[in-house]
């Protein structure tokens, strides 16, 4: 998969088939899409492209009311380059952007692409207000010479559409199991090591704190079995996450910190990723340190049996 971060000025390909998407969590729904697409195109011998925003177009509008993301650019990427995309267009959602009618917008892509096929879920729509939805779009293809696919309907879970949406309150409820039916694999989360306090190494559980990006959605507090992967590493160390207050040391301030199992970690690295396999608890107040680390020992042993399953 090329990726371009950048809308095409010029000829760039003799011919193309084109989706377009915000596709916040690359979920199944979005990768059905796509696998859609790759067939549609397959079948008029064209490759096939997608076109999304590294933040939700929402956010330009209204960033006090922007949700947080469930893939940040770089996972998104990572996330697409799993389907059978030809190419990844994934560009800053701007003003200039939000301005062009739709028919303008298309007849970029018929331009620079020479767009042959446009595919679009049932409610589709871009352009200034939202004006290009799949009837106008399909009204554009045929003055302009693109053929347009409206997609009959959206891949269900439990009787109801699988959306992102969907997907960001499963992940803010804590239901990380539940998330990897939506997304066809674990919720994942990287970030910055920070220093701590130092508290869980005064009681024999050393742990490394994790920053995330602040746009970055971040699951219910709680403690969760994960994996976590350090940066120049290919390998996956199995661990217990904590997100939370942290009540039972008097905690001011939600930390996200974990404690690698069954090793000796000297030097923590500068970036970790997080792919959350399970949620083992809520988040509570102990009784004094003793009780927690009783508590910890039993939430490392159900890591254990999760993780090596």
């Amino acid at each position: 998969m090329q990726v371009h971060r950048a809308l095409p000025t010029r000829k760039l390909l003799e011919s193309c088939a084109l989706t377009i998407g915000t596709f916040d969590g690359v979920h199944r729904g979005h990768q059905s899409l796509v696998a859609r697409l790759k067939r549609e195109a397959k079948s008029r011998h064209l490759p096939c492209a997608a076109l999304t925003f590294e933040d939700m177009p929402y956010c330009l509008f209204k960033p006090d009311e922007c949700s947080p993301l469930l893939t940040l650019a770089n996972e998104k990427i990572a996330a697409f380059a799993r389907t059978p995309l030809d190419h990844l267009f994934i560009v800053p959602f701007t003003r200039e952007i939000a301005d062009q009618s739709a028919r303008q917008f298309m007849a970029m892509w018929r331009e620079t692409i020479s767009l042959k096929l446009f595919v679009g879920g049932p409610d589709f729509a871009l352009g200034r207000g939202r004006e290009g939805d799949m009837a106008a779009l399909r009204q554009i293809g045929g003055e302009l010479g693109f053929e347009t696919l409206a997609l009959e309907g959206k891949l269900l879970e439990n009787g109801a559409p699988i959306s992102s949406t969907r997907a960001r309150g499963i992940i803010e409820a804590g239901q990380v199991e539940l998330a990897r039916q939506f997304l066809g694999r674990s919720y994942q989360m990287a970030g910055e090591v920070v220093s701590g306090d130092q508290i869980g190494r005064t009681i024999g559980v050393p742990t490394i704190n994790l920053a995330p990006h602040p746009r970055k959605c971040v699951p219910k507090n709680g403690v969760y079995a994960i994996q976590a992967r350090f940066d120049g590493e290919t390998q996956n160390r199995n661990g217990v996450l904590n997100i939370g207050m942290r009540p039972t040391v008097g905690g001011l301030k939600k930390q996200i910190e974990f404690h690698v199992l069954d090793a000796e970690i000297e030097t923590p690295p500068k970036n970790v990723e997080i792919e959350f396999v399970a949620r083992l608890r809520d988040e509570r107040r102990f009784d004094g340190l003793e009780a927690l680390v009783a508590q910890m020992k039993l939430d490392m042993d159900a890591a254990r049996e999760i993780l090596t399953k």
